[in-house]
């Protein structure tokens, strides 16, 4: 958790000298309610950009995790969304639909409310949306996925400054992402 990061700062350097190189922080939105709703206490803009500014002095990877397909979540909610991973610019960011999960509270709200569309248990695995919001359906959620990827990867400063990172992780993540991008536009060349 970021709260846990900055109010622990004075570990990062030992965990960095322990050999942990990468982080995956739950960064999840930047709406308030729906924190609350996650039961995320503790979590706020503030926290979460000093939580990676600390990563990266320290050498530590950050990969952030937001949540996207939250109830009341809107085009214009989602986009806030895709800004604030802009703004926290973590070194890789993950987009994950709010996907009900057996055995918790949205599950059975959800099931209750008869909001699950998909049947497919393969689906359930928080890339692919399962039901929709209040104002999108599960088609323009999943959507919205694929826009906050494109926005966040698409990003030419963010891709060429990973690629010159004096972290090796973020250097050879990139590379792989620019070489899988090479190999894929020749493939379109030669059908």
């Amino acid at each position: 958790r970021c709260d846990n990061i900055v109010s622990h700062r004075d570990l990062l350097p030992k965990m960095r000298r322990a050999g942990n190189t990468w982080m995956l922080v739950g960064f999840d939105t930047p709406h308030a309610e729906a924190l609350d709703g996650f039961r995320r206490h503790g979590i706020d803009e503030s926290s979460s950009k000093e939580a990676v500014e600390l990563l990266r002095i320290n050498d530590i990877f950050s990969q952030g995790t937001f949540i996207i397909g939250e109830r009341h979540d809107t085009r214009e909610s989602i986009r806030a969304i895709r800004e604030y991973a802009d703004q926290l610019d973590p070194d890789i960011a993950t987009f994950m639909v709010l996907t009900p999960f057996p055995g918790t509270e949205i599950y059975e709200t959800a099931k209750e409310n008869g909001w699950i569309e998909s049947d497919d248990w393969g689906d359930f695995d928080m890339i692919h949306a399962v039901m929709p919001t209040e104002s999108l359906t599960v088609e323009e959620v999943q959507e919205e996925i694929y826009n906050s990827y494109r926005s966040f990867f698409g990003s030419r400063t963010r891709r060429y400054s990973a690629l010159f990172s004096s972290n090796p992780i973020t250097k050879r993540t990139y590379r792989y992402m620019a070489k899988q991008a090479i190999l894929a536009n020749l493939r379109s060349l030669f059908p």
